[in-house]
């Protein structure tokens, strides 16, 4: 509403006059005082009516009520009784003036009065600004910089005052990225180098905003960031599909900068932050030099750092690239101390090394992880214990597949040393390997009783060897008794007489006279059992 009511060629002149009434060398100290209350949303409720605009705002903990003239700037007024223009009048007209041209052109020709660039109010040169190919007809710089001054421009228009983290964050997901069109399948490289940017921009402004505590707000955000993951990821993929030339090496090149923009992002996203970091780095940054910089630039940083939290970052991307450039025992080295970085990117090396056809390397990295179980397993915490067992043995099943091996001797030594949390599926691969008395013994050590286990479990170990369950039996009677509980005694009789059963199939019941003999013995001071072994005619 306020766009259609102000005038382009009103705006045009107000703002001129302004120039002139404050030039920039002698009045910087108000003007960027303004231009922060504007780009950082202090500035609201904005209205205009007979060329006067009204609004308010915020400075400081306090609220202002400027008044601005358009055709009379010098009589304008504000509610915090400074004699002339203030902050708060050039932050009011700020907000209007971004309704009708980019307020970054309008600074930079306030701080250059002299410059060809000129004023139009022009909508159509805003739109202009903002495409890839006439920025690289604007500047001889460098045209990525004009690009990251472009988005900062159009974020510098969002309404974000007095936003929760959350809203700032679906704001951005879901109307300031849209508004970057997404190349045709048929466009240039550098329309989908354009592109890229801008989901890079955007993702550095989502993962430095800090998350919530708790509740559904840091639900929501944890969601934005996962959800915006794919759509950077898959801009970027789409990027190096694409032809490109020595003047955009220059270009890809000069992103590098940006790209460590994402590093320093909140570690809460740190494991959305490093699969953008690696997506860029293995599609797109492919240039060997590069990567050799990069992680020199990396292990300087890790080295500079105070803090495990400071340097987590910059250790997983020097690992990273130090892969991509083959020296596995450096990106080894950088994340062994680290179980939790280490478990993830062991695991995605041997993935990348076996898409690549590189078996031998795929193996070595397993190994590496391998001869880390049980010290990762037990420095973790207890409720990132069976992800780690879920990680390992999924990552040994694709190394299985990979090298074509059929090492099951291997895995079972895996699954032993995962012991208590490999507990079900060590159970599962015993029982699918007929592997009957060692199943028989896992339970046990376990203290499982006859009713613990699957029925199936059961009556296949007694098929195939009757005698391997008797342990399990007197382990089961004696778990029972020592509840000391007239129901417990009653299943454990149950379970006696189970007992005697398998003793007669098997035919040893001088064994079975010998077991009940002493278990009589040992529980005589149980009246409540003694009786029930009578009446079950055991005794």
């Amino acid at each position: 509403m306020l766009q259609t009511m102000l005038s382009q060629e009103v705006m045009t002149k107000a703002a001129q006059r302004l120039m002139k009434l404050l030039p920039y060398n002698k009045h910087s100290d108000v003007i960027k005082r303004a231009w922060q209350l504007y780009r950082t949303g202090h500035v609201y409720n904005v209205t205009v009516e007979e060329d006067i605009l009204k609004g308010k705002v915020t400075d400081r903990g306090h609220t202002y009520e400027p008044s601005f003239r358009l055709k009379q700037a010098a009589s304008s007024s504000c509610s915090c009784t400074t004699v002339g223009l203030c902050p708060h009048n050039i932050a009011l007209f700020l907000y209007a003036y971004n309704q009708i041209d980019v307020v970054g052109n309008f600074i930079r020709q306030w701080k250059e009065p002299n410059t060809k660039q000129k004023l139009t109010g022009s909508k159509e040169k805003q739109k202009v600004t903002n495409t890839p190919s006439n920025i690289e007809h604007m500047t001889k710089t460098n045209i990525v910089d004009a690009w990251w001054q472009s988005f900062e421009e159009r974020y510098d228009r969002m309404f974000l005052y007095d936003l929760t983290e959350e809203e700032h964050m679906r704001k951005l997901v879901q109307s300031f990225f849209p508004t970057f069109e997404r190349p045709k399948s048929k466009a240039p490289f550098l329309d989908h180098f354009y592109y890229v940017h801008a989901a890079l921009f955007t993702f550095v402004k989502l993962v430095h905003i800090p998350q919530q505590e708790w509740g559904y707000s840091a639900i929501m955000q944890e969601r934005h960031v996962t959800q915006f993951v794919p759509k950077v990821q898959q801009a970027i993929k789409d990027l190096a599909k694409k032809t490109s030339t020595t003047m955009h090496e220059q270009l890809i090149y000069a992103s590098i900068p940006y790209v460590r923009n994402i590093l320093l992002g909140e570690l809460t996203y740190f494991r959305q932050i490093l699969d953008v970091y690696e997506t860029i780095w293995n599609d797109v940054l492919t240039d060997p030099t590069y990567r050799k910089e990069e992680c020199n630039w990396a292990i300087k940083q890790l080295n500079e750092k105070e803090t495990v939290e400071q340097q987590i970052p910059f250790i997983a991307a020097a690992s990273y690239v130090s892969f991509l450039l083959e020296n596995d025992q450096q990106a080894f080295e950088l994340i062994e101390p680290f179980p939790y970085l280490a478990t993830e990117q062991i695991v995605n090396f041997m993935h990348m090394s076996f898409a690549k056809k590189q078996i031998h390397r795929g193996a070595e990295w397993f190994y590496r992880l391998e001869k880390h179980i049980e010290s990762y397993l037990h420095s973790l915490r207890m409720n990132d214990r069976d992800w780690f067992v879920r990680t390992v043995l999924s990552a040994y099943h694709q190394y299985s597949i990979a090298t074509k091996s059929d090492e099951t001797e291997r895995y079972e030594q895996l699954l032993q040393k995962l012991l208590p949390y490999s507990f079900y599926m060590y159970i599962d691969y015993l029982f699918d390997e007929q592997k009957w008395k060692e199943l028989i013994e896992l339970y046990m050590l376990e203290k499982a009783t006859v009713d613990m286990i699957p029925t199936y479990h059961l009556k296949s170990v007694e098929q195939a060897d009757r005698s391997l369950v008797l342990p399990l039996y007197h382990q089961t009677i004696m778990y029972y008794i020592e509840q000391k509980n007239r129901s417990a005694y009653e299943q454990a009789i149950k379970h006696v007489r189970k007992l005697r059963a398998h003793y007669r199939a098997l035919k040893q019941m001088p064994r079975w006279e010998a077991y009940i003999t002493k278990l009589a013995e040992q529980t005589k001071r149980l009246r409540a059992f003694q009786d029930l072994l009578r009446k079950g005619k055991f005794i």
